[in-house]
């Protein structure tokens, strides 16, 4: 067998009914705005609910994935995780943690980056819904991403004329995963903490960073990584505000035997797998108005001599740039390669199980070689194999409408819910303008209409030059409504068209006269506009809700943080 089998052909996957699906239609999940806004969809006290129905949903799910049901699969994938999990955050706190089971996972993910509290929030509310279902809540950290800047933004100046700068906590690199980047320049990082306090003190406010930096620096005695020294800081915090939640790396889960077999069912079904995806992306495109080929995701592609792309990454130790995978059959092994050379042979066809194929994943990472999912595979595997409840933000939901019909149409199964959540707190640096851009609107068109329109805003009776202009202008768009060449000769058109046009050039030159009248009105509505954008730019820094957590002063983001079930 030199092909993969036609995707056409009956199978026993084949022989289940499609599963039911939402029909697709435009979301509108927009961004809160105002400070301390949360947005949530289904509320957050539908979200436990949403977990127990979504586990009920899976217990009794009948799918066979390359001879083990998805319950096994989950059963397994719950245990193994949850172990790695336990090891992982107890070697982050340098203490051991007891493992307890939980009956409900709830799950939250990003980067291991100093984000803002939008997406911090997510870690408190897995937090609460474990606590009150005596679950667990177990954050992944997406280090199989690359990293986009070692900097983070800080805001500067004084309430008139605020600025952003930037403050490194290490030195500037090249994009590469974050799971193989190690902190380059110590000092820098030991520093960062005291070089933030400094540039916030200019508003009175002692940031966060200054009570979890200290965490950060601890950890350059057990680890180098920077993902290590972010999440420990960030990590010790959470817990002395009460929090419970598990870490894990992606990049861990991707080494255990429960995930390798997730990904053996992929290529081995790669076909269909394919077929799906890309159906799924192009309606997608097509409900969302997207005609970019790269957006959300690329097409899966096939190659002229058969090899048909994976959503998986590859790379090697020592490569910063992350691989496509390539997967064709030979024989009864499923060959998986980077484009260019093949780097695994897998004992597995379509029908078969796939515990040989998992014995042979198992020794990647002695070769130093990295399998990494990408985003949908991800949330994929996170929402089918090991949580009750997944928590997005809203790039993150919009996305996984395309995972939800993927789980229909692969797996024929009714795809578990999940949650969307963000939040919008600002930094109270100083007082915002009143301004808003509503304002720019109106004095745009006013200065508009002071410059075409001066009579409307001149008082008859008060000039008699203005009064001659204005019954200048009133018969000049007289004339013009009555100067039709409909129904005229052509000479007669001709002789039209110049008189219009000279009475065109008259209507300008009456304009330019009257807005004369309305100069020191144009002047001052012009002023108003330049201080209005004055205030909106200076409320872009004062209201910038990208702005990382670590620069809030603690009481503000822990008093929002701990009350997100309390009703406003």
């Amino acid at each position: 067998m030199n092909d993969f089998p036609d995707v056409t052909r009956p199978t026993a996957m084949l022989d289940f009914k499609p599963a039911p699906e939402a029909p697709w239609n435009r979301q509108s999940l927009r961004i809160p705005r105002e400070d301390e806004t949360l947005f949530s969809r289904p509320s957050l006290h539908e979200a436990v609910e949403l977990a127990r129905r979504n586990r009920s949903l899976l217990s009794g799910a009948v799918v066979n994935l390359q001879g083990r049901t998805l319950q096994i699969l989950r059963e397994w994938s719950r245990r193994e995780v949850l172990s790695a999990a336990y090891r992982y955050t107890s070697k982050l706190l340098g203490e051991a943690l007891a493992e307890t089971p939980g009956e409900l996972i709830f799950t939250a993910g990003h980067q291991p980056s100093l984000f803002h509290p939008g997406v911090w929030v997510k870690n408190f509310s897995i937090s609460e819904m474990a606590s009150r279902t005596g679950g667990v809540a177990l954050n992944l950290i997406i280090d199989n991403d690359t990293i986009s800047t070692t900097r983070i933004r800080v805001p500067t100046g004084e309430r008139r004329r605020p600025t952003i700068e930037t403050v490194s906590f290490d030195e500037d690199r090249l994009a590469q995963p974050w799971e193989d980047i190690n902190i380059v320049n110590q000092k820098l990082f030991r520093t960062f903490g005291e070089r933030l306090v400094k540039k916030m003190s200019g508003w009175n406010i002692v940031p966060l960073v200054d009570e979890m930096w200290p965490d950060a620096v601890s950890q350059l005695s057990r680890s180098t990584s920077l993902r290590d020294g972010l999440t420990a800081a960030r990590q010790r915090l959470e817990r002395r505000w009460g929090l419970a939640n598990l870490e894990l790396p992606i990049s861990r889960i991707c080494a255990l035997d429960p995930f390798m077999w997730f990904a053996s069912h992929i290529f081995a079904q790669l076909p269909r797998f394919r077929e799906v995806h890309n159906q799924v992306l192009r309606e997608f495109r097509r409900v969302n108005r997207i005609r970019s080929r790269t957006h959300p995701v690329p097409e899966l592609q096939q190659k002229p001599d058969g090899w048909l792309e994976a959503p998986f990454w590859m790379w090697r130790i020592g490569e910063r740039r992350r691989k496509r995978v390539f997967v064709k059959p030979i024989g009864r092994e499923i060959h998986i390669s980077d484009g260019h050379e093949v780097f695994a042979k897998l004992p597995l066809t379509s029908e078969s199980e796939a515990c040989c194929a998992v014995e042979v994943l198992r020794e990647l990472p002695a070769q130093g070689i990295r399998l990494r999912t990408r985003a949908l595979t991800t949330t994929l595997f996170t929402r089918l194999c090991l949580c009750d409840l997944f928590v997005h933000g809203i790039g993150g939901a919009k996305y996984d409408e395309m995972t939800d019909r993927i789980i229909a149409r692969f797996y024929r199964l009714a795809a578990p819910d999940f949650l969307t959540l963000s939040a919008t707190l600002h930094i109270p640096l100083a007082e915002p303008f009143d301004a808003t851009p509503n304002d720019v609107r109106r004095l745009q068109t006013f200065a508009r209409d002071l410059e075409h329109n001066s009579n409307r805003h001149l008082t008859p009776g008060l000039n008699t030059n203005a009064d001659a202009l204005i019954a200048e202008k009133r018969t000049l768009i007289s004339e013009q409504q009555s100067a039709a060449v409909g129904g005229l000769s052509h000479r007669r058109r001709r002789l039209r068209r110049r008189e219009n046009y000279d009475r065109f050039r008259r209507f300008q030159d009456v304009n330019r006269r009257l807005s004369e009248f309305t100069a020191d009105q144009s002047r001052r509505a012009i002023a108003e506009l330049e201080f209005v954008h004055w205030q909106l730019e200076a409320n872009a820094v004062l209201k910038d809700r990208e702005l990382s957590f670590c620069l809030f002063p603690a009481e503000n983001l822990r008093s929002f943080m701990t009350n997100l079930w309390t009703p406003s």
